[in-house]
């Protein structure tokens, strides 16, 4: 279903061609609404993921590093993983500017992302409905096997809220350009990731009931928390 160039395509011309930082990874035209959502989205993970100094995170599908900067003044180390190869040299960048030490950029596709007890957090924003179904199955095997025992999988998603999944391939009139995108449902994503032994802790929709940041009546913006077990 998903065809992978095409979404390859999409994001390479919105990391060239969108007008402010925060739409090149918002699908938003608003600029109020796009700064909105991307304030709304740190005071989310301010309020709901505790970090800690010694942490180290992996921040997979990074995007062009919004959430990386966020996580670097507080963690230890950050590793952002991102395969649009003009968004790797927008955080990079950033880093330079910044002259942050502790960020690891690595231009790479999410799902050949793997290291073995890694991370202390995993964090994924707004990327998994963009992935076919051989590529969801590695991310979901990899975030598991990524994560140190005891580690949080901090999960941001578009989610459908229909009965079951669905598909969108067209043109894009807001967006003028072709758009690709398959919305899972809560519990597609709760089971992925139980049948790689991960536990559910939370999971609750990021925007209040009457935002204006709700625009689509068929998906809502979620978020979800799972936990790695500790050791035996």
């Amino acid at each position: 279903m998903m065809n992978r160039e095409k979404v390859r395509t999409f994001w390479s011309e919105r990391a060239r061609t969108a007008t402010c930082p925060e739409s090149q990874v918002i699908l938003e035209n608003d600029p109020q609404l796009a700064e909105l959502r991307a304030r709304t989205e740190l005071e989310l993970l301010d309020a709901e993921l505790p970090l800690n100094r010694s942490d180290i995170v992996a921040d997979i599908g990074a995007g062009n590093g919004r959430f990386t900067l966020f996580f670097a003044p507080r963690v230890r180390k950050v590793t952002a993983v991102e395969y649009i190869k003009d968004f790797a040299a927008m955080i990079k960048e950033k880093i330079r500017i910044q002259r942050l030490k502790n960020v690891e950029v690595l231009d790479q596709p999410a799902e050949d992302f793997c290291r073995e007890n890694y991370a202390d957090i995993v964090y994924i924003s707004g990327m998994l409905h963009y992935l076919d179904k051989e590529q969801y199955s590695k991310v979901t095997a990899n975030v598991a096997r990524t994560l140190k025992p005891g580690g949080t999988f901090f999960l941001c998603e578009a989610i459908s809220v229909l009965e079951d999944e669905f598909f969108i391939d067209k043109f894009s009139e807001e967006l003028n350009a072709q758009y690709s995108s398959l919305y899972r449902t809560a519990k597609q994503h709760i089971d992925a990731f139980h049948e790689h032994g991960m536990r559910l802790e939370k999971y609750s929709p990021a925007f209040k009931d009457g935002s204006v940041l709700n625009k689509r009546k068929e998906t809502r913006f979620f978020y979800f928390v799972f936990r790695k077990p500790e050791k035996d």
